[in-house]
């Protein structure tokens, strides 16, 4: 907590300090708690988020910024996604890595490069400043 500025708790803090430093951006993609959290939004869209990844990238970024992706938002994550399954499909030991952070259970019936990529492309969505700040 102290890449987020959390007071300490010796004392009550009635205003707290906010900065924009690398490592809070490093802990959002690292932290096994929000690794975990990308896998089960990248399962969800894999299952409900339609047949191709436009739809799929749409599905995730309404849910997650309550707005469709602007062309050049989508088109970016469309090459990622397409990235990530070609490495993963290559090096299926990465992508097992990837998916045994946490304790969420592997969904069933889901390929391990797939929901790797996908997993990539929700930790990308996850990680925008829009995504993780109020205003």
């Amino acid at each position: 907590m102290i890449a987020f500025d959390a007071p300490s708790r010796e004392e009550c803090a009635a205003e707290r300090s906010r900065s924009n430093i690398p490592q809070q951006a490093l802990v959002l993609l690292n932290d096994p708690t929000y690794v975990e959290a990308a896998r089960v939004l990248a399962t969800l869209t894999l299952q409900q988020g339609g047949a191709d990844p436009a739809a799929r990238i749409d599905w995730a970024w309404r849910r997650a910024l309550q707005r469709p992706p602007r062309p050049e938002e989508l088109t970016s994550l469309i090459d990622l996604v397409e990235r990530h399954q070609n490495q993963f499909e290559r090096d299926e030991s990465a992508a097992k890595a990837l998916l045994t952070v946490g304790q969420s259970p592997l969904p069933n019936g889901i390929s391990s490069a797939e929901l790797a990529a996908w997993t990539n492309v929700a930790r990308v969505i996850l990680n925008l400043h829009e995504t993780i700040t109020r205003n």
